[in-house]
């Protein structure tokens, strides 16, 4: 995440388990949120101040020219995480509730609906000790969800997730990619998506964002993307039919579909008619995620690492797991890692390189 601010030319002012607060430009903020592959969400803090208690918060919080944002065309939605002098997180969203509408009220401007899950405008607030955060999100849902997956599939991995296995794998677009056990397609759609837009997987969201538009009025969004590509390269499988029915509707609504090959497919038979080079990314079951038999799947994964060695010699090997144990079934070096949460589990992306080839 850090190093994708510094790549667009933003100044990190500071970071903890909250997020990274940063600053900088206009237009590299505006690229940084088009392009950005790993940030969950992106938010505008309109104030950092102290507050004893609730009432100080709400008249520090009511002062705040919500009329700029809010209006009765558009809905919103507050989120609260909040601990020391504004322990109540439940109530600190009710004062701030009553914060935005009573500043509303006295511009004389017609109150907003205020949704509890799909809003328009999210509010956000932090505190710690006494010093709080109010912040306005720049995109309304969070940008990890670019608005594709329609179905989600048994246990899947978040959007962000997939362009870290991406990333760590060093994939790249126009290179091969397969997923053997793709579930509802994420990984391949956030692929093609990199392709399809030129990089910019989030243009759409941030298009239709009332905060992104009130913000850079000026900002017109490029309306550039590739065509089908010659050769089809992103492939996925899966044993079951009714992911691979998911995946193609995910496709689908990510606009994609010409860019994906889903196809039913049981990944301990799959043979590579894909090339010498490549990349093979995948989110293969483990225990907790899905409930299978430990013993099941000890064997799946030794199959599953036959198949890799035997049959993508010279290619890249990257997997998600919660389950450190299964992957030394694969037997496999270790080429790299990087340590995350996933699902609440504390989880690990793992890179190996197949010696040798075909």
């Amino acid at each position: 995440m850090e190093s994708e601010l510094k790549t667009h030319h933003l100044k990190i002012d500071s970071s903890n388990r909250g997020g990274v607060f940063f600053s900088g430009k206009k237009e590299d903020v505006i690229q940084f949120a088009i392009h950005t592959k790993f940030a969950s969400r992106i938010n505008l803090q309109l104030l950092h101040d102290n507050a004893d208690d609730y009432d100080e918060f709400y008249a520090k919080a009511s002062e705040l020219p919500w009329e700029k944002y809010i209006g009765p065309e558009v809905s919103f939605r507050i989120d609260a995480e909040t601990k020391d002098k504004l322990r109540n997180s439940e109530f600190t969203m009710h004062r701030m509730k009553d914060a935005v509408l009573d500043r509303l009220r006295s511009k004389k401007i017609p109150l907003p609906e205020i949704e509890k899950r799909m809003a328009d405008i999210t509010i956000v607030v932090r505190s710690h000790t006494d010093r709080f955060s109010i912040e306005i999100s720049l995109s309304g849902d969070p940008v990890g969800r670019r608005g594709y997956r329609l179905f989600a599939g048994n246990a899947p991995v978040r959007e962000p997730i997939a362009q870290a296995m991406l990333e760590t794998s060093g994939w790249k677009e126009g290179n091969t990619l397969v997923d053997p056990m793709c579930g509802s397609g994420t990984i391949l759609i956030e692929a093609a998506l990199r392709e399809r837009l030129y990089g910019e997987i989030n243009r759409f969201l941030f298009a239709e964002s009332p905060v992104f538009q009130i913000l850079f009025p000026t900002y017109v969004f490029s309306e550039r993307k590739k065509e089908k590509p010659d050769a089809p390269h992103l492939f996925g499988f899966d044993i079951d039919p009714e992911a691979v029915r998911i995946a193609k509707e995910n496709a689908y609504e990510a606009g994609v579909e010409d860019f994906v090959q889903f196809e039913v497919g049981n990944c301990l038979e799959l043979k590579n008619n894909f090339g010498k080079n490549g990349h093979v990314v995948t989110n293969p079951p483990y225990g907790d995620r899905i409930g299978k038999p430990m013993e099941d799947l000890r064997e799946m994964y030794f199959q599953f690492g036959r198949v890799i060695k035997n049959e993508f010699g010279g290619w890249k090997f990257t997997v998600l797991s919660a389950d450190f144990s299964l992957l030394g079934k694969f037997g496999l070096k270790e080429n790299s890692h990087l340590s995350l949460k996933h699902a609440n589990l504390k989880a690990k992306i793992v890179d190996y390189e197949i010696r040798g080839g075909k």
